[in-house]
């Protein structure tokens, strides 16, 4: 009951403010234990909303076998949807006592991308017809939305020797970043080998040979490995050549999805493989390469069994730092914490901006903050309103046990779909409604 519940944990703390001796473990251990009442004091909403939450909300961090077998049972009531957990006080459902627990990042703890903050391009190609080629796209050449057996989402076929360029009203940034998923398949002993590039124009081109001055990032899939090949530059505008043989070869990463990361910052060009950086060239992109961005793929064939294809793409502008914006405004928000679809799953290419995150907490140690978490319109609004709720609060959870954030300086809340920034029926809009937001308090 929730008198017994309040006698046993007041009982407990006032145990923990009257002993000395091991200050540091007991303060620890006192915050681990209002977390745990904080985590089980809320009410059950409606069936229908359990049945819906429970399938997805199953883990904290993708790829932990322990955690990805448990169950987050406890719902919030409407009457309490806008209430932080320290503040509600309901009945305790012995099914939620079971707690999951943030693992940490495991070798994404020095992966220092962080995504630019607003947002000019988003594709998952949701709305595109299966077959079709997509519609915030163009190409010189051909390519179509597929599915794969073993993903949930809707890719991009990049074929032969086009060229694929997302849809902008206008030229890229100086500084801005951008990221997707990559997949590729069917490469191995006694088949032929293909490259992709990742390409930066001077000039709108859908392929990179007539793209005037241009830099470009060489990927080779070979029977070998996944291989990142060289980076340069070239043209009549560039004033130093730039030309390095990086050859870093990856066998997992063949036949295999990796998350690509690029961060522009005037010059400067860096890109990820998943977690690990492979470029840092600081001057590379000279003479206005970088206002153009293409992929070009090469001997890409699908008769011999070759696939390459792109997912989740987004390029998003790179303006002040969170400090600044923090000052400045009162808040911040970012659509660079990324959580599994339907679930508060944090995915770990996300480690950079929550590093940034509690940097930040670090170095201000007067600044408070209030983290709401924003959805989309998809799926119904107990839903969504749990989903949001449920993100804030893995994200303070994560700043604390990862970061070391005190606990206290930290609230959270959910708002659902209540307060959209963009449109919903365009995957841009969802993307930006997809959002984590910081409050000064």
């Amino acid at each position: 009951t929730i008198m017994k519940t309040k006698i046993i944990v007041t009982a407990v703390l006032m145990f923990l403010g009257a002993t000395n001796s091991h200050a540091q473990f007991l303060k620890k251990l006192k915050n681990s234990i209002e977390q745990k009442v904080e985590n089980v004091i809320v009410e059950k909403t409606s069936d229908k909303a359990a049945n819906e939450t429970s399938k997805t909300l199953d883990t904290i961090f993708e790829g932990n076998s322990e955690d990805s077998n448990r169950k987050v049972k406890n719902k919030t009531s409407k009457q309490n949807q806008n209430k932080e957990d320290e503040n509600v006080e309901s009945n305790v459902n012995a099914e939620t006592e079971e707690e999951s627990t943030v693992t940490g990042f495991g070798v994404y703890s020095n992966f220092t991308f962080i995504p630019g903050s607003k947002l000019l391009f988003y594709d998952d190609f949701a709305s595109d017809a299966l077959g079709d080629f997509p519609a915030h796209w163009e190409t010189g050449g051909s390519g179509e939305v597929v599915t794969l057996s073993d993903s949930d989402s809707k890719w991009l076929s990049l074929v032969r020797r086009s060229g694929y360029m997302p849809t902008l009203e206008n030229k890229l940034p100086e500084n801005y970043t951008i990221e997707f998923d990559l997949v590729n398949n069917g490469y191995g002993n006694g088949k032929p080998f293909s490259k992709l590039y990742f390409a930066f124009l001077s000039k709108k081109s859908y392929n990179m040979g007539s793209g005037g001055t241009l830099a470009d990032i060489e990927i080779l899939f070979s029977n070998t490995g996944f291989n990142v090949r060289n980076v340069e530059n070239f043209g009549g505008e560039v004033e130093v050549k730039i030309g390095s043989r990086i050859d870093r070869q990856m066998t997992d990463y063949l036949n295999n999805t990796v998350h690509i990361s690029i961060s522009v910052n005037k010059k400067r060009l860096r890109m990820w493989v998943n977690e690990e950086k492979m470029v840092d060239s600081p001057n590379l992109l000279q003479a206005n390469i970088g206002d153009y961005f293409i992929l070009q793929a090469m001997d890409v064939l699908p008769e011999k069994g070759h696939f390459v294809g792109i997912s989740n793409f987004k390029i998003a502008e790179s303006n002040e730092d969170l400090r600044s914006l923090l000052l400045k405004n009162g808040k911040f928000s970012t659509t660079g914490i990324y959580f599994d679809t339907g679930a508060f799953t944090v995915k770990k290419e996300s480690y950079g901006i929550l590093s940034e995150i509690a940097k930040m907490l670090k170095d201000n140690p007067d600044i408070n903050l209030e983290i709401i978490g924003h959805t989309d319109n998809q799926g119904d609004d107990s839903s969504n309103q749990y989903l949001s709720r449920s993100r804030a609060q893995m994200v303070k959870q994560i700043l604390w046990e990862e970061f070391e954030i005190e606990y206290d300086r930290l609230k959270f809340i959910g708002k659902g779909e209540t307060e959209p920034v963009d449109d919903n029926a365009t995957e841009k809009g969802r993307a930006n409604n997809r959002r984590v937001e910081f409050v000064k308090i």
